[in-house]
């Protein structure tokens, strides 16, 4: 069975298996009040039994399918049952849950079996397989996260961020992935305000819109008038999104426990901690508030524009900033192309100066945050996540930027040490490095090229590095899409701008 039989064939059992799980759960006490009717010992015995019964066939069809995984298949059935307890609360919202399970499953599987299938290939045929196989890997993935939604989102989001994690190819689709959700209703968003603000909220507006003018997983962005001050945005959290995010949070751990020894060099458990932790900050809007406070203070210039907060507005849930009137910075270069060189360049070096010479740099580069004013300044938008390097960590890093980036790489053993990097295969890091880089790859996208070369040198980066790199990553492709160059001068002045 070829790679494209394999693909569809287990689409195809997955969704089989889908639909059993779907009409399975229709006949599933999982309600907690079962607990209280006639026997409650006697029903939780006879689900556990239904569980038991409905784990073996999902994970016999996978076995049938993938053999050679028959040993992955009677562990996973086995751990699965000794966290009955733990996988009886979460399969409580078995709508949400239960029917993703034997996708993940069948998509571990499928992995194992094309990791044998590649073992005896050459380096250049793997890599040839490997990006087939993976490309597909990631657009099933995507499907799922659109479809849950959420914390999923966020999650593709997180991962596509670590190019050390996985293969470039899934950083490219999973990035694909817009925070955009539909937008809750307005009856909704007012009782959040009046949650939040206090019944009496509205007194404090002259106006304020019921359409919000941009949605996400978390929350929704309304365009409004105080009474006695200027034009706001108020960012407004969706109703009850902390649960159903920490719902999935729960799902993601116990999952990762599950499946944790299925991927070599690669600890699933700690990647769900970091996911936990970044997004659980999210949802407190004091935390994006003390950021935006923070880079209003340290980068308040004539050429860039930051949102300035409206404390009386901040609360956990919502988050009020003077409104800036502006134009995404896509829609402004597609209208005034004539602009790119100035526009993107000045981008760059206010970067590379919030990375190495401040040290604070906002972390979410997508080109939906970034706005050019009718005063030709460019803003800044979206502080819930930013990054924070020590003067070490700012001048290791910059050493291995430009080691890279310049294609001098002869100390880089030296200078990753000195970043924090962990190398287990020195020479084989160093043959990849000595491979001719293709060409496509020129400028910031040299970074993302040898951001894949430490990956499958299987060097572990740290985490401030992947983040920073991620940004300089964006900044690249942004360059290359509106043929703008920049010379290794002009990169080395913006990497050491102290104005």
């Amino acid at each position: 069975m070829n790679l494209d039989e394999l693909m569809k064939e287990s689409k195809k059992r997955a969704e089989e298996a889908v639909e059993k799980a779907q009409e399975w759960t229709e006949r599933l006490p999982l309600d907690p009040s079962s607990e209280n009717q006639n026997s409650g010992k006697n029903k939780n015995r006879s689900i556990l039994q239904q569980m038991e019964q409905w784990v073996s066939q999902t994970l016999d069809s996978v076995q049938d399918l993938f053999p050679d995984t028959s040993e992955f298949t009677k562990g996973l059935q086995q751990k699965f049952m000794d966290q009955w307890e733990l996988w009886q609360e979460i399969l409580r919202d078995r709508e949400r849950y239960l029917p993703v399970l034997p996708i993940i499953f069948r998509q571990v599987a499928r992995y194992r079996k094309f990791k044998k299938q590649i073992e005896n290939m050459t380096e250049e045929e793997q890599q040839a397989k490997a990006d087939s196989f993976h490309k597909k890997n990631a657009q099933e993935i995507v499907k799922l996260c659109k479809k849950q939604g959420g914390a999923w989102i966020k999650a593709a989001q997180f991962i596509s961020c670590r190019s050390d994690w996985l293969p470039q190819v899934y950083s490219d689709i999973l990035a694909s992935l817009q925070d955009q959700a539909p937008p809750a209703s307005w009856e909704a968003i007012e009782q959040v305000l009046n949650q939040s603000l206090g019944a009496q909220w509205s007194q404090q507006f002259e106006s304020l819109d019921h359409d919000p003018i941009a949605t996400a997983s978390i929350g929704q962005v309304h365009k409004g008038q105080l009474r006695y001050g200027p034009v706001v945005a108020l960012k407004v959290q969706l109703p009850k999104v902390d649960q159903k995010i920490k719902a999935d949070l729960r799902f993601f751990q116990a999952l990762a426990t599950l499946l944790n020894d299925q991927f070599e060099g690669f600890d699933l458990e700690q990647i769900v901690k970091e996911l936990s932790k970044s997004i659980v900050s999210e949802l407190d809007y004091y935390n994006e508030a003390g950021n935006l406070t923070q880079f209003f203070t340290q980068y308040h210039t004539q050429r860039w524009d930051y949102p300035i907060l409206v404390q009386d507005l901040l609360t956990p849930t919502t988050l009020g900033m003077y409104f800036i009137e502006g134009k995404p910075i896509r829609q402004f270069l597609k209208e005034v192309p004539s602009a790119a060189d100035a526009v993107l360049k000045e981008l760059v070096r206010s970067f590379l100066k919030q990375i190495f010479k401040n040290r604070l740099f906002h972390a979410d580069p997508h080109p939906g945050n970034f706005f050019v004013t009718a005063q030709g300044k460019i803003a800044l938008l979206d502080f819930g996540a930013v990054g924070r390097l020590s003067e070490q960590q700012a001048e290791a890093y910059r050493n291995v930027v430009v080691a890279l980036v310049t294609e001098q790489t002869d100390s880089i053993d030296e200078l990753l040490a000195d970043a924090g990097f962990k190398s287990p295969h020195p020479e084989k890091l160093r043959r990849l490095l000595a491979k001719e880089r293709p060409p496509e790859y020129q400028g910031l996208g040299r970074l993302q090229y040898y951001m894949e070369v430490l990956r499958q040198a299987k060097v572990k980066m740290p985490d401030n590095f992947v983040l920073m790199a991620r940004v300089i990553i964006v900044l690249g492709g942004l360059l290359k899409q509106h043929n703008v160059s920049l010379s290794m001068m002009e990169l080395a002045q913006y990497m050491m701008d102290d104005s």
